[in-house]
């Protein structure tokens, strides 16, 4: 069991071998569901793949403690938990669908393991590498996904308005993402995928190294307040 409570606020522990979260505090109803290899495979290189780690991943959505149900709610938040697996599916790294959710930002954090961050407009491609405290900022009008690239379990968090309507229908009818990540004999090949009509070449940028907790920026809500009200912080994302 790895004990996270110092780098994510809450009192939650990894546990690796069996691949979930044990939450080790009052927390209310917490709602856990499983991506399925099957669900998935609308969103992979190769649709018709059959080996591969399933479940895909695994999400905690509504992962705060109770103490601070009242102020999240009046905030109009939600607070989520992604598992990711290490593992490939017929070459493909194990990733998320992807979706968009506009006009809405996000921002994540990395928990544990490494992540590789993938938003995407019709006119730019970013990529981020972040690691343990690290954050990112989904910006509004673009679409993600996350990408484990690496031997070890990835666990990222997010803060998200409970305004947001996932769309993944961009990522489903394109067989993915705008770049698939390939395992090349341990190396990592990322290719364009051709189902797109045009795909902008990747720009890497940098996550943002914070030791606060995302978690605990609810005791700060005006932090978050852009999650709610993306066009009066427009360009301020940027310097979160």
């Amino acid at each position: 069991m790895l004990n996270l409570k110092k780098i994510s606020g809450l009192p939650i522990l990894l546990d690796k071998t069996n691949m979930s979260i044990k939450f080790d505090g009052d927390f209310p109803f917490i709602k856990k569901s499983e991506r399925s290899l099957k669900e998935l495979r609308p969103y992979l290189k190769n649709p018709e793949a059959k080996n591969g780690p399933d479940p895909v991943y695994y999400v905690w959505r509504y992962a705060h403690l109770k103490k601070d149900s009242e102020k999240i709610r009046n905030c109009n938040l939600r607070y989520d938990i992604t598992l990711i697996p290490p593992g490939k599916i017929d070459g493909e790294f194990v990733k998320t669908a992807g979706h968009y959710h506009k006009p809405y930002p996000e921002i994540y954090e990395v928990l544990s393991g490494r992540a590789y961050f993938l938003i995407q407009s019709e006119s730019a491609v970013y990529l981020s590498e972040a690691e343990p405290g690290e954050k990112f900022i989904i910006p509004p009008s673009f679409g993600h996904n996350t990408i484990n690239v690496f031997d070890k379990p990835l666990l990222i968090a997010n803060w998200i308005s409970e305004k947001a309507i996932y769309d993944y229908e961009s990522y489903k009818n394109n067989r993915g993402a705008s770049y698939y990540f390939l395992d090349n004999d341990n190396l990592i090949d990322i290719v364009k995928n051709p189902n797109y009509d045009s795909v902008p070449e990747i720009k890497k940028i940098r996550a943002k190294k914070d030791p606060l907790p995302l978690y605990n920026l609810i005791n700060n809500p005006d932090k978050l307040k852009f999650l709610n009200y993306p066009e009066e912080f427009t360009g301020e994302w940027r310097n979160w």
